[in-house]
Parts: C-alpha cells; structure tokens; sequence
C-alpha cells in the first residue's frame, strides 16, 4: 500500500534544493489560524449577459500570504477562462482558526480535507493548490460525471486538485479530523477503504512536464524549486521552470488590467470589520493600555519619517502631499486660509507644502479624497489591514500620486489590541513580503517613485529598513 501512494521522484524537493538558512531555522511552523471562515471571492455573471441557471461553480482554493502572487494569478487565469452566464465562488482557504498545523509542508496542507464542512455537506467542490493556473473553464471539471466517486483525482495519492461530492465525502472527511492534524495517510485510507475514489483525467492537473499546450486543462507548478514566482528565496534554491512563461504571461495581462482580487469597490469581508474595530479604537482608545481616545491613532510616528519625507518633497518639488491614514494628525497645523474644520493642513516641517489628511477610521478626516497629489505619505497604516486589501490599498496610494509614494510598514505585533481582541496590527509580515507588494503596486502603476520603510523589533530595539523604486521580482527571459 506505501509504495502505491509514494510520491513521484521527479516532483520532489531534496536536501540540495534547500538553501542554509532553511537548515539553521528554529521554527518551521504555522501561526496559528484567526479566520472562521475562508475568504470569498465571487465572480458574478458578468454584465449584459444572461445567466444560464445553472449552480455556481464551487472552488476552494489552498493558500497562504507568501503565496500572494501565484494567489492573484490562479484568480485572473479563472477569469480569462469562465463561463461569463454563470457564477463562480472561490473560497481561499488561509490562516483558518482551529487547525493543528503541527508539521503541515505548507500552511493549508489539511484545509482540503475540511472542504465538506465549509461547503454545509452538500454539492460539489474543487479543491485546487494556489501553484496552479486554469487554461480550460473550471465549470468542465465542476461539470464532469462522478460515477458514484466521493472524490475525483488523477492518482490514488494525489489530491492537489479534486472534485468532491461534499454530501457524500462529509461522513468520511469531518472537520475534526482535519483540525486534529491528521495525517494525509489517514485520509486517503478511509477514501479508498470505502471505495470513494474516482480517476480524473489527467489534463485536470498537469504537473511540471506532464503539460501539453492546447491540451493541459490545467497547469499545476507542482516541484517547489522551479515555481517561477519563486514565493521562498530564503528557503529554496530555485531553478528556471521549462514552461514558466506560460505563468509569467498571465501575471503580465494581470498587470496591464491593473488587476486585484479585490477592489475599493469591491474590498474583503475583513475589510469593513477592520476599519470598524479602528474607528472604535479611535474613540474609546485602549483602556487596557490606560489610553485615552486622543492618544490613540493621533499621528505620533510621522515624527520619525519626516526627514526622509523632506528630501523626496525636495528632491521631487513636491508642493501637495496626501496623508493616506492620518490619523487624528496632530502633529500638523491649521492653514489660516482654511475652515477651522478642514483636513487640508500644513506641517512645521515642510513650509509651503499642503497637507490634505485622510482616515477612513476618524469621522473628520474619513470622506473620499478628490484628485491627485505630487505626495502621498502613509505610515502606522497599512498593517492594520487584512492582508487581501493590501494591494488595492496601494493602488490607491500609487493612483492619488503624481511623483511619489512613501510607505511604512510594522513587522511586529501592536501594543494596542482590537476592541475584537484581535492585536492592531492584523498583517504581520516579514519585510520581504512588504517589499513584493510595494514592486506588485509599482508594477500596476508604473512611473511613481516610491520608498518603503519596514521596522521590526530586535533585542537591540526597533530597525528601520529602507527601500526603493527598484523591481526586482522573478521573470520570464
């Protein structure tokens, strides 16, 4: 039975395919999760076309924050290759609560076999790896006749893209187990013990080499050393894949449509709940921390970046500068030519330069913005958004600026919590993943020079590092 279900040489990662920090790591395991539920994506019928009545198609996809862009990728290939009259959600399932993530290879490794329970036990679900691409409409697999299989899958081990009968698979896959970290031996068995499962054709998830142009319905990047977006620098020595401009041509049409998953229009379920939770902060302040609500979010940390804020203003000529999260913005003064209640301000600092404040979390400063400005300046701000918001939030960023945009991100955790008890600093991120959103951002809009600042907390107290308009993400030739 072991050598049955043993892994395929060709798609393993050896010793030598890993680099010496990955060896010399401490810690090789998951946070733990805080999100109930997977985060939803629908792609509606799309405007001006008839629905054709049949159920939406029911993906779920695993992922995880560093797999960002192959995340953004896999959505826009589901675009490109759907059904426009018929309804497709997907449920990236990432940072769930409640799972044992105890000596999982990737950080949703055990969310697929969760899948019954998130669907309510009825219908039909694909589940897909986030080092896939879609070539061929989803809804063809959704669609295919299961022959009374609980699940569906190319090979009797693999289950890296599966079409599953979540009323059937619900007896034999439960959310207990999967929380309870058990192993992906434990689920196959019982699959395969009762007879559950059924062969798909292998176009539905060709690995690597298995990929035939015009024939792969498809495309998994299966072999982690040779995924072209290369999401683990650190961890693995990469090489170049034989098909990656398959991938990178997509990511190049994602950028020309200046393309994310979600939208100022259209932001996550989070979204919403985060800017609540701080417009709270904001007027009770943190009673745990004895801070009172004037305290709290009242622009304090813009002191330590006005410096290099000072020379891009110079360097730039910049005479008009948009504070995206201002906070209470107590650090600027009022211009006598204003409303004593305008959020147009100035800053001792910058003599002659108009500051505009923006905060969608304080009412004074929370209307919509209207126009462009030569600056925009963002710092405390962006961690305290959900990581599937970031990388609209910087497009918002990038479109209001003319000339520059300068961001600072935290890479530690809040002192202040969450009326939620959730901490204030809901995206913790290493500086690298900070640096691939801002080049993601730049590439979308391309021309605005931009700076990011990261500050961690060391035991030698808190480093600033700092860096610029530079692109230097993995490529095809």
């Amino acid at each position: 039975m072991a050598d049955k279900f043993k892994k395929e040489r060709q798609f393993k990662t050896r010793w030598h395919d890993r680099t010496l920090s990955y060896w010399l790591r401490r810690d090789r395991g998951h946070n733990e999760g805080f999100r109930d539920v997977p985060e939803l994506v629908r792609l509606d019928v799309e405007p001006g076309v008839a629905p054709n009545g049949k159920p939406p198609v029911r993906i779920f996809l695993g992922t995880e924050p560093r797999q960002y862009r192959a995340q953004r990728v896999f959505v826009w290939a589901i675009r490109q290759a759907r059904d426009p009259a018929r309804v497709y959600e997907i449920h990236m399932m990432k940072d769930l609560k409640g799972f044992d993530r105890t000596g999982w290879k990737t950080g949703f490794t055990n969310y697929r076999y969760a899948i019954p329970a998130f669907a309510g036990g009825e219908g039909r679900a694909i589940y897909n790896d986030v080092d896939q691409i879609y070539l061929s409409d989803p809804a063809e697999l959704f669609d295919l006749e299961m022959n009374g299989a609980g699940v569906l899958g190319v090979t009797g081990r693999e289950t890296s893209v599966m079409l599953i009968d979540c009323a059937k698979m619900s007896e034999y896959w439960t959310l207990d187990d999967a929380k309870q970290g058990k192993k992906h031996s434990y689920f196959r068995a019982i699959t395969h013990d009762n007879n559950l499962w059924g062969k798909l054709a292998g176009e539905w998830n060709a690995r690597d080499e298995e990929y035939r142009p015009g024939q792969s319905k498809c495309f998994h990047f299966t072999t982690l050393q040779t995924q072209p977006w290369q999401p683990f620098p650190e961890q693995l020595r990469y090489h170049p894949h034989p098909d990656a401009e398959v991938w990178f041509a997509l990511e190049r049409a994602a950028d020309e449509a200046r393309f994310t998953i979600f939208t100022s229009g259209h932001p996550s379920r989070r979204f919403s709940q985060m800017i609540e939770q701080n417009r709270l902060l904001h007027a009770a302040g943190d009673v745990s921390l004895g801070m009172s609500a004037d305290d709290t979010f009242d622009g304090h940390t813009l002191r330590k970046h006005e410096a290099a804020i000072s020379a891009l203003i110079e360097q730039t000529q910049a005479k008009t500068l948009l504070d995206f999260g201002a906070g209470k913005g107590t650090g600027y003064t009022r211009l006598e030519s204003e409303a004593t209640d305008s959020r147009i301000r100035t800053h001792p600092t910058w003599p002659g330069v108009r500051v505009t404040c923006y905060d969608p979390a304080y009412a004074p400063f929370a209307a919509p913005y209207e126009g462009k400005f030569d600056g925009v300046i963002s710092t405390d701000v962006i961690e305290h958004i959900a990581d599937e918001d970031v990388d609209w939030v910087l497009d918002e960023m990038f479109r209001a600026a003319r000339r520059f945009v300068y961001v600072v991100a935290a890479c530690y955790p809040a002192r202040k919590s969450l009326p939620n008890g959730e901490n204030a600093h809901v995206t913790l991120q290493a500086p690298s993943w900070w640096k691939l959103q801002m080049e993601m951002a730049a590439r979308r809009n391309p021309g605005i020079r931009w700076t990011l600042c990261t500050v961690e907390k060391t035991i030698w107290g808190k480093q600033h590092r700092a860096f610029s308009g530079d692109v230097n993400l993995a490529r095809a030739a």
